[in-house]
């Protein structure tokens, strides 16, 4: 791992290496950014650093710490992580932590402690970990992950520094992509991937690209009723939901874009121009931004232990009415 840096987060390695060289190394940190961007990588690519023996600019991978790390086995690097997609992190994963950190690190350097998905601590959990993250003992760093700050208790969030991972431009994150051999399919990728490039280029492994077109054109019968809303959400419950939210998510912020500006020029989904366009003529543009709101309480609603199926059904419900009630009062809760 030790070296290989992908470009957009040249700035948020620096500014790591900023609080190791000053000597002001926050016990709490909380790295965010949009799924894809590469939080994992940074956070594991630092993590390695710290337990390295002649870390440079990186981790040497040569150590007896760094072969520990890379083989998965480092007894001072510990995950915390939920056991499933959309399950939260569980009060005992962290009393077991809490457990681990009562004793001094095995190599006699740092510890360091990776939450994936922290956004995932149920209330118990989060709880249980507030005075673990003020004083979370000697050469003891948290790096606390998530996609979405916001899902955060407010008492975690407080205790934490935090370190943002913008989004590449997209055309950096195009020209990166084609260099990993995406071709054609690149700009449809980040479209469908959210401009997310480490997304994009797993989606490249799968068929979401027809997926995705698929998925759209169904979306389109449903706004002109040639499509029952409920049997669509059936046949999508086959698909992963976040990535269904995700594009409707990103379908919305273009049907806006077109609604306040015609033929607005820089679409996230320019491959779909031709559907948005006829969607836009349709439909109200103060009930398109009511949508948009129901579908960014549909994303929390993800984030927790929501009926998938049952989310979607009240998505496309709604998005059927949207051409004949404008106005209507939308809320998921």
């Amino acid at each position: 791992m030790g070296g290989i840096l992908y470009p957009w987060l040249a700035e948020p390695w620096q500014r790591l290496n900023a609080y190791l060289a000053a000597r002001r190394l926050p016990q709490a940190l909380l790295i965010h950014g949009a799924e894809g961007v590469g939080k994992t990588h940074l956070a594991e690519m630092f993590a390695q650093k710290l337990l390295c023996r002649n870390p440079g600019p990186f981790a040497c991978g040569d150590c007896a710490g760094c072969r520990l790390f890379l083989a998965g086995t480092h007894p001072d690097f510990l995950k915390i992580e939920p056991a499933e997609r959309g399950k939260p992190i569980a009060v005992d994963a962290v009393r077991h932590l809490i457990a681990n950190l009562s004793l001094k690190p095995q190599y006699g350097g740092c510890r360091i402690v990776v939450f994936r998905a922290a956004h995932q601590l149920n209330i118990s959990a989060a709880n249980a970990l507030l005075k673990t993250l003020e004083e979370p003992g000697e050469n003891t760093v948290m790096l606390l992950l998530t996609d979405t700050p916001s899902a955060l208790p407010a008492t975690i969030f407080s205790r934490c520094q935090r370190l943002a991972i913008p989004l590449p431009d997209n055309e950096s994150a195009a020209r990166w992509l084609q260099e990993q051999g995406t071709g054609e399919t690149t700009a449809v990728l980040l479209a469908a991937a959210r401009h997310a490039p480490l997304k994009a280029l797993a989606l490249n492994e799968s068929n979401v690209v027809e997926q995705r077109k698929t998925a759209f054109s169904e979306y389109v019968d449903v706004a002109f009723r040639r499509q029952e809303p409920i049997s669509l959400a059936e046949r999508w419950s086959t698909l992963s939901c976040d990535d269904l939210v995700d594009w409707m998510v990103s379908w919305t912020i273009d049907l806006i874009r077109l609604g306040s500006i015609p033929r607005y020029p820089r679409l996230d989904n320019p491959d779909l121009r031709e559907g948005l366009e006829t969607l836009a003529d349709r439909l109200h543009l103060k009930g398109v931004f009511g949508f948009f709101d129901l579908l960014l309480q549909a994303k929390r609603a993800l984030s927790g232990q929501a009926n998938r199926q049952l989310l979607l059904e009240e998505l496309l419900i709604r998005w059927a009415q949207l051409g004949r009630a404008p106005q209507v009062d939308w809320d998921l809760s």
